[in-house]
């Protein structure tokens, strides 16, 4: 099925996607490498002697925007070309080469000779290309086998219907090159906010000697702190002077400079805020920055009928973004995808609160657990096979692949809440995996089993609930969560992937949808809100993805399914339910 989103038509096509990809650490010179490629698929690994294609990155090479639309099978080696020319102004000086993903294995070459090797197409990987020359030829062969029992792959399935889709395969987020004077350069920085002293707290990492930083924080253009890096590349900026903290109410965000003697200059900037669980009246309640908070979320899977899970342009990720907010949400499950940098920024300068998954894979899971476990409470290891962990190669993968995604997106405020394990895919030694997430960032909440299989784990009792009425009942020892429910279906014609339809339940018009929508929201949400203390729920969901049409919006960006204003309203009275049941809890506490 061919389909495309109103954004295909007004990106540029030479150079779609041209703007720095990482605002969380971005150099000013830097040269995009996006736009089209020299592209060939064989069944050898070794590079071929010529290109017949042209490919345009980053898009896959199933996607239409590429200009291929294939298949790519588990035998086939995808390889791409492409002649760098420079400015005059950067020869001889250092070029950092990054690509933000790569799916699945790749190995990069630079005028022929292998630099680096790469595994784990959700994590993004760079080299130093120096002296730079005026001209060079990159070459990058990726291997991706979706049905790898080792690799993490999220929805892609060589078999896409329902809630599985179209596989994604090479490059397909942004590749870029930064210009440099030195190899003695500042690689990274983990930014902590301190939001009760007040402080920001930095610890950056070096390529190649120490040479000295400094740091420079300001609010609304205004120096408010400034330091410079220990010998031990640590550094703390006090703040109480300027203390303006990141919410989904007010997305203060600082910008940060890191400059050097020799002139690099990085920016980057940060939100101070603290996600926490509280205990009042004998329930857990959600805080941000000391206060209760209600998050009213949408599950977002990030795929584009024309870009796979690369969006078009950023203005498409906004789009998304934007509607989320008029309809009254303030948050997003970001689900089973690592997404563009540009739309974490997006989120931290609008104020949406972000769940992020972690990317499943493993070996084929079972049809039957997943069509059973919405109507029956199965009771399964986590060390039992079934649920696809079937080697020790497959587990280490995903730890390592784990600690890659904190590395990645540690520096975003935006981000509030991790999720472990989704329905059980690829779930395996949930007390372990979750004790080293907990050591790898401590500043944020896990959700550590979405849906089924709960090991009691984690600061959710997380639940999904499809097909039945939302009824929940609160242990009162961890955060009460739905982190799944709803997927209304309502196809639309003509703004359909497919003439068959995947969803919960099934509505004929707009009009019985949206009153099916305010009577899930109204009545059976905020009465989990009042009786279970429900802190935290998850609609499914908010675009169409292929078969499944129980989006908000069509699939295709066209058909807003939903009355904005109304469920914006409805949202309202969520939050303020949730206020008045919390402050009903500290009013009996304190009596």
């Amino acid at each position: 099925m061919s389909m495309k989103t109103p954004y295909s038509d007004s990106m540029d096509k030479n150079h779609p996607l041209a703007a720095h990809p990482d605002p969380y650490w971005e150099r000013m010179d830097f040269l995009s490498l996006n736009g089209l490629w020299d592209f060939q698929i064989t069944k050898e690994k070794d590079n071929p002697d010529e290109y017949t294609e042209k490919i345009l990155v980053p898009f896959s090479p199933e996607t239409p925007l590429s200009g291929i639309q294939r298949h790519i099978g588990k035998t086939d080696y995808l390889h791409y070309r492409k002649i760098v020319s420079i400015d005059d102004k950067y020869v001889g000086k250092v070029g950092l080469l990054r690509f933000m993903a790569v799916d699945q294995e790749c190995d990069v070459y630079i005028d022929g000779e292998k630099k680096l090797s790469h595994k784990g197409g959700y994590s993004s990987f760079s080299l130093c290309v120096c002296p730079l020359k005026k001209e060079f030829v990159l070459e990058v062969s990726v291997h991706d086998d979706t049905s790898s029992s080792v690799f993490a792959r999220g929805k892609q399935s060589n078999e896409a219907k329902g809630i599985w889709y179209t596989p994604t395969s090479g490059i397909y987020q942004e590749v870029y090159l930064e210009f440099l004077d030195s190899l003695n350069y500042l690689e990274s920085c983990s930014i902590h906010g301190d939001f009760d002293r007040k402080k920001l707290i930095f610890d950056g990492k070096m390529h190649g000697n120490f040479f000295p930083y400094k740091i420079s924080v300001f609010f609304k253009d205004k120096l408010v702190g400034e330091s410079f890096f220990d010998s031990s590349l640590h550094a703390e900026i006090d703040l109480s002077s300027s203390f303006h903290p990141w919410s989904n109410k007010e997305a203060n965000l600082y910008k940060i400079l890191f400059t050097s003697k020799n002139g690099d200059e990085i920016s980057s900037h940060y939100g101070i805020r603290k996600i926490e669980r509280r205990k009042v009246n004998g329930f857990y309640y959600l805080f941000l920055n000391n206060e209760p908070l209600y998050l009213s979320g949408l599950l977002d899977q990030g795929y584009y009928p024309d870009g796979g899970l690369t969006p078009p342009s950023i203005d498409a990720m906004r789009g998304d973004i934007l509607l989320a907010k008029k309809c009254g949400f303030n948050s997003l499950r970001k689900h089973i995808k690592i997404e563009l940098r540009r739309w974490y920024y997006l989120c931290d300068q609008e104020g949406i609160i972000v769940i992020q998954d972690f990317v499943n894979g493993g070996a084929k899971y079972s049809e039957l657990l997943i069509n059973l476990a919405p109507f029956l409470p199965l009771k399964i290891s986590d060390k039992n096979p079934i649920l696809g962990r079937r080697s020790q190669e497959s587990k280490d993968q995903f730890l390592r692949e784990m600690e890659e995604t904190v590395h990645d997106l540690g520096n975003i405020p935006s981000i509030c809440i991790w999720t472990l394990f989704n329905e059980g895919w690829g779930q395996f030694d949930t007390k372990k995996c979750f004790a080293l997430l907990q050591e790898l960032d401590s500043s944020r909440l896990i959700d550590a089993t979405s849906g089924w299989y709960d090991k009691k784990i984690g600061d959710f009792h997380s639940r999904h609930i499809y097909f039945r009425p939302v009824h929940l009942f609160n242990h009162k020892k961890r955060l009460m969560s739905l982190s799944e429910f709803g997927g209304y279906v309502a196809y639309v014609k003509n703004h359909s992937w497919s003439r068959k339809s995947f969803g919960y339940k099934n509505y004929s018009t707009l009009e019985n949808l949206n009153e099916g929508l305010a009577h899930l929201f109204k009545k059976e949400v905020r009465r989990a809100i009042k009786h279970a203390r429900l802190c935290l729920s998850v609609y499914t969901q908010l675009t169409d993805v292929e078969e499944e049409v129980n989006g908000l919006i069509t699939y295709d960006r066209e058909v807003v399914k939903v009355d904005t204003d109304r469920l914006r309203k409805i949202n309202e009275e969520l939050y303020e339910e949730y206020q008045s049941i919390y402050q009903k809890d500290k009013k009996s506490e304190k009596n």
